[in-house]
């Protein structure tokens, strides 16, 4: 597999060599996080990503890299930047001025178009091209069409179709037609404005993005043995799958160019920052899986957690999270307050944490020491990992009812909605 370098041949080599196959193209600082995804723009050319203190309490700033020379050539504070078909815009939301807009910016001239859309409808954004306009989707399954740089509204509304209901976490394809997004525990690619087009891939995963043809779907999901994540690729057309990467370490949240290279975010002893690979298509591919349940019974308490004996309160909330998420410390310091409140008001509720299985120990006791989280911990059992969830979302948090798994919410949850989530319970 030949892999393609960006004018990278100043970098700084990792301590670990990489298998070959593998490049990198950016190495993050010791001391720097990346909030949620990144995105490659379309020639390969610049890096967006959202980068965060790892101690905590720093602002999110979106760094663009021109990774011909590493130079960071934009940074605002701000998160989920997507770029257009054309790479000569980007869509973001911005915290500049200590409010959020939705912004666009144009790469050739730096100008920059704020309150594009209400913030209202939401963020995590990807663009598409259809019938020759603009079209943005967001992570709350509305999409709007641009006029220029402002969004023409009303918003619509991703439609629910029979069996799989509208999805969660949608992310668009090139031409505005089709959207990938998560049902249960698995992928399903649909059309975005009506049922037509509906494929269950049976695939736990997570972070799918579309290739610039719409024939390939890119994602990461967990390593077999549960021990990281991998990234892998859907042939939509072939309803096959390939497993791209190869690699120690985690590989997270897949990126296309446009001559179909992928960019990615890969975690491990040796190296943090962002990699290349291409001729993906030359490796071996095995067909989707047979069944397309979304969903098998949910587990048990005894089989997600068996080392621990189930805690006596009515209700249980379990928080399961990685310390590569850069989501997981507002989620472990909302969840500690929840839980000291659920003390203060005397609420039948216990709140435990738990680790994905792929999570370094140095990493994870590194996190809990750094920002002084006293919540307690148990161990989440290795096969019971994809039926959880947390393998889409990380962090996830589970809510227990006695034995059962009744119910799951993906992404951090401030403190306020973790309250309101056990009150809907009748819990008083």
């Amino acid at each position: 597999m030949n892999l393609m370098m960006l004018g990278c041949s100043d970098m700084k080599s990792p301590p670990q060599p990489l298998p070959p196959g593998y490049e990198p193209v950016f190495e993050l600082s010791a001391s720097e996080g990346v909030f949620a995804y990144s995105r490659i723009s379309p020639d390969g050319r610049f890096l967006a990503y959202a980068s965060e203190p790892r101690s905590g309490g720093g602002s999110r700033v979106i760094n663009v890299v021109d990774l011909t020379d590493r130079r960071v050539v934009f940074s605002e504070s701000g998160i989920d930047a997507y770029w257009s078909n054309d790479g000569a815009r980007m869509i973001y939301l911005s915290f500049s001025g200590n409010r959020s807009r939705v912004s666009i910016r144009h790469h050739a001239t730096g100008a920059i178009t704020r309150d594009v859309a209400p913030d209202s409808l939401g963020d995590y954004y990807s663009w598409g091209i259809r019938d020759g306009r603009d079209l943005i989707l967001t992570i709350r399954s509305r999409y709007y069409f641009l006029n220029g740089d402002q969004a023409e509204l009303p918003a619509g509304v991703v439609p629910p179709c029979a069996g799989i209901g509208t999805g969660e976490r949608p992310l668009l394809s090139k031409d505005g037609r089709r959207a990938t997004t998560f049902v249960g525990n698995v992928l399903v690619i649909r059309s975005v404005t009506d049922c037509s087009f509906i494929l269950n891939t049976g695939v736990p995963a997570a972070k799918a993005d579309f290739s610039f043809d719409g024939r390939y779907v890119a994602f990461h999901a967990p390593k077999p043995d549960n021990s990281g994540f991998e990234i892998q690729v859907i042939d939509i057309d072939r309803r096959t799958i390939r497993t791209v990467t190869n690699l120690p370490g985690s590989s997270f949240f897949p990126s296309w160019t446009q001559d179909g290279r992928l960019s990615f975010r890969y975690d491990s002893n040796g190296f943090r920052g962002f990699l290349f690979v291409d001729s993906i298509l030359d490796l071996p591919e095995e067909p989707l899986p047979t069944s397309t349940v979304t969903s098998g019974p949910a587990p048990r308490w005894e089989q997600v957690f068996p080392n621990t004996p189930r805690p006596a309160t009515p209700l249980t909330l379990v928080l399961v999270w990685g310390p590569w998420s850069a989501h997981a410390p507002d989620a472990l310091a909302h969840a500690q307050r929840a839980r000291e409140m659920f003390a203060a008001e005397n609420l039948p509720v216990e709140l435990l944490t738990a680790t994905d299985p792929g999570s370094r120990e140095e990493d994870v006791a590194a996190l809990i020491a750094r920002h002084n989280v006293k919540l307690p911990r148990i161990t989440l059992a290795k096969d019971q990992f994809v039926a959880t969830g947390a393998h889409n979302q990380n962090p996830t948090v589970l809510l227990f009812e006695g034995d059962a798994l009744v119910d799951r919410r993906l992404g951090a949850q401030t403190t306020a909605e973790l309250l309101a989530w056990v009150r809907q319970r009748g819990v008083n």
